[in-house]
């Protein structure tokens, strides 16, 4: 491997001697775990033993150079502090895939368009908060369930029909028709799930000009993006056309319509390549992490019996021996329902570690450790939420009735970069979760009953069950 590789000269290669003190993750075991696709749980192995001390930090040498990620509660709260001027988000080339698909939506900009971008999405992202309308698509998950009883089913690949089914309704106001059949998969998260696995690609991910040569993999990757802009720009010209045929102004739920009220707006200075990337950023944040929560939760009903009766005991409580749709009220007092999500996001979060933000000027951590300017730095929730120190790793879910317990909790992240999709996330977990304690119970097949751990797919930012079937059965009543 040569000098160039590591960006220029072999100095690259050592650490800053601010950085000495931090522990070395190994580079050929990490890229080993990521490059052959081990489990998430292999890859955070790696990571955790770099620091047998327990210092709460360690450093990788990755494409760029040297990173930092944070591992410590502590230090992270220093990390959340930091506004754009210090810490904005790390940004990929124009021509990065990355930067092709997402854009730069709220997730991905800085500075004052991050700012203009989440006080234009937040108003309409509120107004959009509908839990009747997730209940309206459980009852389709439902209806669509009743046909396929006491046999496994892959867990993940049904919660992302029922989350590309309730995001499409509510941020489109479209009907993606992903509970029609558990045969058919539509064409729209096909394409979009055949993006995320490319551009995840390690040759992509790792490697900082793989993405440049002709590859077939990027051919195929500018061709999908291609087809899933082509969705997207349909779908809002459509909406365009439904709301300028409408004789009354009345509150729309869909998040489309409310967003497409800014266009022209002078206070926002928003496009519709500026909507567009919005609502790529959106349906990916809202429907992948989602729909992975809500699988690791199914998990843990099925697993768990116990907790799995006391869920459903609440939820006759709330809503009635029935398939009631629950309202807002109702939400709020699932409140054992809700803490097992929490509990679930602490063992398993759906994104295990924040993308990189580059140190605009010296970041202290700590009276005696501060992170030189020039730096990437990142930090892992996964490793947060496995600490120890702070966490017994039973699953446990009245450990979330606390809420002094929440303060070393961070699936969302936190600060002013906080996930401004939070409350939509859990809403929809807590009324899909409710509703089909009401029908159905949940149990794990032979083969995955005695399994110590969730099986996990390997990723450098996000967490899939791999493999992880679940059967449900027909509730007695």
């Amino acid at each position: 491997m040569n000098e160039k590789h590591f960006g220029g000269n072999a100095k690259a290669c050592r650490p800053p001697k601010e950085l000495e003190f931090i522990p070395t993750v190994p580079i050929l075991k990490f890229f080993f775990a990521v490059w052959f696709y081990k489990e998430q749980h292999e890859i955070q192995r790696v990571i955790s033993e770099s620091d047998p001390e327990k210092i709460g930090l360690v450093k990788i040498f990755l494409n760029s150079g040297w990173s930092v990620l944070i591992t410590n509660i502590e230090y992270a709260k220093a990390f959340f502090a930091e506004n754009d001027d210090v810490l904005p988000k790390v940004e990929a080339p124009e021509d990065h895939p990355i930067r092709k698909f997402f854009g730069r939506g709220i997730s991905f900009a800085n500075g004052e368009h991050r700012m203009r971008q989440r006080k234009m999405a937040m108003p309409a992202f509120n107004k959009s908060l509908k839990p009747e309308m997730i209940g309206e698509c459980t009852s389709e998950l439902i209806t669509l369930l009743n046909k396929h009883t006491d046999t496994p089913l892959d867990i993940f690949t049904l919660m992302k029909r029922i989350t590309v089914q309730t995001l499409g309704k509510m941020a489109f106001s479209y009907d993606m028709e992903a509970l029609n059949s558990l045969e058919e998969e539509p064409y729209f998260l096909t394409t979009y799930e055949k993006i995320v696995e490319l551009i995840q690609n390690p040759l992509l991910m790792i490697s900082r000009f793989t993405y440049k040569l002709p590859l077939k993999v990027n051919r195929e990757l500018s061709q999908l993006i291609g087809e899933f802009d082509q969705f997207i720009y349909n779908v809002i010209e459509q909406r365009k056309i439904d709301l300028a045929k409408e004789k009354t102004k009345e509150d729309h739920i869909d998040l489309l319509a409310n967003m497409l009220e800014n266009i022209g707006n002078e206070n926002f200075e928003y496009t519709i390549k500026d909507l567009r990337d919005e609502l790529t950023s959106i349906f990916s944040a809202g429907h992948n992490t989602t729909a992975s929560s809500l699988s690791s939760v199914f998990y843990n009903l099925a697993r768990y019996p116990d907790i799995q009766k006391k869920a459903r005991e609440e939820a006759i409580q709330v809503l009635g021996n029935y398939s009631k749709i629950p309202n807002s009220e109702n939400v709020k007092s699932l409140k054992y329902i809700k803490a097992i999500i929490e509990e679930t996001l602490r063992r398993y979060p759906a994104v295990t570690m924040l993308p990189f933000r580059k140190v605009l000027k010296p970041l202290r951590l700590t009276q005696n450790i501060v992170i030189p300017e020039g730096m990437n730095i990142s930090l892992n929730i996964w490793q947060i939420h496995k600490n120890s120190d702070l966490w017994s790793d039973d699953f446990v879910p009245e450990k979330f009735m606390n809420q002094e317990t929440k303060k070393s909790w961070i699936p969302f992240s936190n600060g002013h970069r906080n996930c401004i999709g939070q409350n939509f996330s859990m809403m929809e977990q807590i009324v899909v979760i409710a509703m089909m304690l009401l029908n159905f119970e949940m149990s794990l097949p032979p083969e995955s009953q005695n399994l110590e751990k969730m099986p996990l797919k390997s990723s450098f930012f996000t967490l899939y069950p791999k493999d992880v079937k679940v059967i449900f059965s027909k509730l007695k009543k």
